[in-house]
């Protein structure tokens, strides 16, 4: 998998709207759905990765582990826990908590603390074009 051209994709994405938060969900053929941070128009839970995987039914897989999540920040605790209900085998993103929490409130349970928790863990990978997905806060 190309992951900085998923990457570039989801960075094009938050920029599109104007966010900092873009999202792309891949399968194992290539085929994606991709979002961004709606929240302002659908509310709290509106999250770019919450928007993807509300989208994951568009997308041609045996079983959701054969999914990657690519997302510019790092999934927040109510977004990796959706991921992990998903079932999803990876999620990559760029600019991590601890970075976008300079910006803007975060809730600074990283992701994998949040994955440690539960039964099922699935990879997960960051720093992947950190400095262009951090300044996309800027």
């Amino acid at each position: 998998m190309n992951t900085e051209f998923w990457m570039k994709m989801a960075i094009d994405l938050a920029k599109e709207s104007k966010t900092p938060f873009g999202a792309v969900l891949v399968d194992p053929e290539g085929q994606h759905v991709s979002g961004y941070n709606t929240t302002i128009l659908d509310g709290a839970v509106a999250h770019a990765e919450i928007n993807v995987l509300n989208k994951i039914k568009q997308l041609d897989y045996d079983t959701a582990e054969e999914l990657t999540l690519i997302t510019t920040v790092e999934p927040c605790p109510m977004c990796m826990s959706a991921i992990i209900w998903a079932g999803l085998g990876e999620v990559i993103y760029g600019c991590d908590i601890p970075n976008a929490s300079k910006y803007g409130k975060q809730i600074t349970i990283r992701a994998r603390d949040v994955a440690a928790e539960s039964w099922y863990v699935p990879i997960i990978r960051g720093g992947i074009l950190a400095e262009e997905c951090e300044s996309l806060f800027k």
